[in-house]
Order: structure tokens, then sequence, then C-alpha cells
């Protein structure tokens, strides 16, 4: 099944206000994206990580 939500990060003003190092993980995840609040919480989680 496609993800839309995730093939159309680029487009996201959220996404693209985070560091290029963070969109990177997030591209190369495998983790389901479908939502922004989705997004979000895995940002949140790359960036504890740090």
């Amino acid at each position: 099944m496609s993800n839309n939500f995730k093939e159309n990060l680029n487009s996201n003003k959220y996404f693209r206000s985070l560091s290029p190092i963070t969109q990177e993980a997030i591209k190369q995840s495998n983790i389901e994206i479908e939502s922004e609040e989705d997004l979000r919480r895995l940002a949140e989680n790359l960036m504890k990580n740090d």
C-alpha cells in the first residue's frame, strides 16, 4: 500500500523546518508515517537520541 504522506514529506512545512540530518533519518526509516502527528512524534524521538 502506498503511503502518500511519507511520499510527500518535502511539501510538509514542519518536515522542511527540521535539520537535514533529521529529515534524512525520517526518509530512511521504515516507520509508517500517516499523519503530521506521526511525523512530529518520530522527529521528536530522533532528536532526543541525537
